[in-house]
């Protein structure tokens, strides 16, 4: 179809957001004068170009009262929609639209598809082209999965990041050598999903930061598990961030956990930082529902905190949340003397504010105040590690700076490759590596990637089938450092391989089924299934769900549409 579009000769702008302050994505806006149909973009902003300086807006999104204003170029226009009454579907059509899938809500008559975000899955390219990728990741794609599937619901393809999978759980740590900056080592094995294949699973993992000499900590964990703390950029967002923290925690070190929504309970209560695995359940199992009973958190948090007291030690309440836990100035003020009269007891308080924006607008940079604690805001991964991490020492986030790795494959031995993830990135061939970003690694962090190999026949007894350079730099330092290594071409069976490397190959293919990847055409949801269940054999945490998130998957994918499985 050939469309012409007219000059513009004025622009409409503002965003669309709900009564808490979260910014709507994908949300549909009609132009009255021509009934011209636009979308929001991720962070609920907008711009329209017109041929007029005022017209008309008609807003509407799923679950919301729509909404009519005028609008003039001249003027930045805020729009907040009001919830219609809350239902069942709720949840899963807002979900819904923040992804493009055959699942998405259907559009009205005239919206533009072009407006949708498509990832791409990257193809096998040449040997002889490099290939770079940066070395951090966030991981929110995993969280968002599982709450698609725990709906009953398939997954958008272009919510699938295989990358973020892979890295979700930090299953690959490895020590590195002596004062060195990162440790590198590979596996080489046959592919489970391509037999004349092969798998080359490259590790990365970045030193830890020595806080040995620092005190002991009791960590206090108060999270808000409130209705309105369900949003992508809320408490998944912090169940993903906070695992730097967690990987941090030394054997000193004892957390407890308090959540405040449908109900104030304490979900574990002076747990050493060694048993990381019941740390990260504890988080894992947070949801979020109900109002906001921050008050009675907070007193709930300062008795087990008293309760678990170190003498000399770190005693710190951590509270995690996405507004004002108060309904009142009374009881604003109350909290404010009741904080204030604790802290003279050596127990600080430090907020989180996830979601907001920065928003100052709130009583929680009164409350960090008169909790002798720090106040920093998360909208991303990335700052959510930041805050949290930094409650246990503020030189623990960044051990190095714009982290890019670079691999080049033997001619001799390769014939393609494809790197799986880290989709649509960037072109995955050639060129430079300017478009990477600034990536940077905190203490204890770790980087799984997976190349798919097509072989050579006529390969001969090399060394090394893959070259690595990790360039870096340390934090405040403009120059740059480089680290190299050698992938050693010594082949695996898959079925011989270690158990978190059969791990790995099996969330890498859950992941490309749930993008439904040509690559993996050949492979039905039962034998997953199958292979799954030899892999992950455990009974901890990430064996239970991952078993049960594959045999929901395979439910409701044969119920989604017909296969020929």
């Amino acid at each position: 179809m050939l469309s012409v579009t007219l000059p513009a000769q004025y622009f409409f702008t503002g965003e669309v957001k709900d009564p808490h302050g979260d910014k709507l994505q994908n949300g549909y806006i009609t132009v009255l004068s021509t009934h011209s149909s636009y979308r929001t973009g991720f962070f609920g902003e907008f711009g329209i170009n017109s041929r007029k300086i005022e017209d008309s807006l008609t807003f509407s999104f799923e679950g919301y009262e729509p909404y009519t204003t005028g609008v003039s170029a001249k003027d930045f226009l805020q729009v907040t929609l009001k919830r219609k009454a809350d239902t069942g579907d709720l949840k899963k059509n807002y979900l819904r639209s923040v992804f493009n899938g055959n699942i998405s809500l259907p559009p009205p008559s005239g919206v533009s598809q072009g407006a949708y975000r498509h990832l791409l899955e990257n193809p096998f390219i040449d040997q002889s082209a490099s290939v770079s990728f940066p070395g951090t990741i966030d991981r929110g794609s995993y969280g968002m999965i599982k709450r698609f599937l725990d709906m009953g619901s398939t997954v958008p393809p272009d919510a699938v990041q295989i990358e973020e999978m892979l890295d979700y759980y930090n299953l690959y740590y490895e020590d590195p050598e002596k004062e060195n900056v990162f440790h590198c080592s590979s596996d080489l094995l046959t592919c489970p999903w391509n037999r004349s294949h092969k798998l080359l699973c490259l590790n990365i993992c970045a030193r830890k930061v020595n806080i040995q000499k620092a005190p002991p900590g009791n960590f206090v964990f108060l999270m808000d598990a409130s209705g309105s703390m369900d949003m992508p950029n809320k408490l998944p967002m912090v169940k993903s961030g906070i695992r730097l923290l967690i990987q941090n925690l030394r054997p000193v070190d004892t957390v407890s956990v308090i959540e405040f929504g449908g109900q104030v309970r304490a979900r574990m209560v002076g747990i050493p930082g060694s048993e990381k695995a019941r740390i990260l359940k504890a988080m894992e199992e947070l949801t979020p529902d109900g109002p906001t009973p921050g008050v009675e958190g907070v007193k709930m948090a300062y008795a087990v905190a008293r309760r678990q007291f170190i003498p000399g030690g770190n005693n710190r309440i951590i509270l995690v949340t996405d507004g004002d836990i108060t309904e009142s100035a009374v009881a604003e003020k109350e909290l404010e003397d009741f904080i204030g009269q604790q802290s003279e007891g050596g127990i600080t308080l430090s907020c989180v504010a996830v979601g907001m924006g920065g928003y100052t607008n709130s009583s929680l940079p009164e409350l960090a105040k008169k909790g002798l604690g720090s106040l920093a805001y998360a909208d991303n991964e990335p700052d959510a590690e930041k805050a949290l991490a930094g409650q246990l020492g503020q030189n623990l986030f960044t051990v190095a700076d714009s982290v890019i790795i670079t691999t080049d494959f033997d001619s001799v031995l390769v014939k393609e490759y494809r790197l799986i993830g880290f989709d649509n990135k960037r072109v995955a061939a050639g060129d430079s590596v300017s478009g990477l970003g600034n990536c940077r690694i905190g203490s204890g962090h770790s980087l799984l990637a997976l190349f798919e190999l097509v072989p050579k026949k006529d390969s001969v007894e090399i060394e090394n089938v893959a070259a690595v350079k990790i360039s870096y730099r340390l934090p405040g330092q403009s120059s740059a450092k480089g680290m190299s290594y050698s992938c050693p071409n010594k082949l695996v069976p898959f079925e011989r391989a270690g158990s978190n490397l059969k791990r790995s190959a099996c969330i890498a293919m859950f992941g490309m089924k749930l993008r439904e990847s040509g690559y993996l055409s050949q492979t039905s949801w039962m034998d997953l299934e199958k292979i799954a269940k030899k892999s992950f054999a455990g009974n901890d945490l990430i064996d239970k769900e991952y078993l049960t998130l594959i045999s929901r998957a395979k439910t409701i994918y044969a119920h989604s549409k017909p296969k020929n499985e």
